[in-house]
């Protein structure tokens, strides 16, 4: 087998995330697809371009939610990842929820939600690093199996970083 080198970051595919915050006292909601867990799962990390409306919201209140979509809601993601909030009322797109933090909007509508406060702000223009640390965590229960997290019941999907920069779903469970 040989190896061809390619342009780009290959990791991938990464899970598609809804991240949420209050703008103006109103849900904004928009695609994330670089996420990503760390310090056992107490923390997450995202990178955020500067000029987009929901970092209004995050740098406002220090809070933010992060949301999975299942394949049911694709249409209303799509949205939230090709409109902006400052044209785009995504409020109207999603049943909102709020956990502790009452400045972290949540998705009803996701199977699963995270809130979370800002723990640190990294500069690299024209992007910013956000760390949040996981305040709470919900799941619908009809995606729990004996209380742990059954991610075949999500039904959440994956964007391709690396390749053809499309949505898909997941696969089968590997035992």
């Amino acid at each position: 087998m040989s190896k061809q080198e390619v342009k780009g970051n290959l990791l991938s595919p990464l899970p598609v995330a809804l991240v949420g915050a209050l703008v103006d006292g109103r849900p904004n909601y928009l695609v994330i697809g670089y996420i990503s867990p760390f310090n056992f799962g107490r923390h997450i990390f995202f990178s955020l371009f500067k000029k987009r409306y929901t970092r209004i919201g995050i740098h406002e209140n220090m809070t933010f939610s992060v949301n999975i979509p299942s394949e049911s809601i694709l249409e209303q993601t799509k949205i939230c990842g090709s409109k902006s909030g400052r044209d785009v009322d995504k409020s109207k797109l999603f049943e909102t929820f709020y956990g502790e933090l009452k400045t972290a909007p949540m998705i009803k509508e996701c199977p699963i939600n995270m809130e979370c406060e800002v723990t640190e702000i990294l500069d690299y223009d024209p992007n910013e690093g956000i760390i949040g640390r996981v305040v709470g965590s919900y799941a619908d229960s009809e995606c729990l199996d004996e209380d742990k997290l059954d991610m075949r019941k999500v039904h959440p999907f994956v964007w391709a970083t690396g390749g053809d920069f499309n949505y898909y779903s997941l696969g089968s469970r590997l035992e």
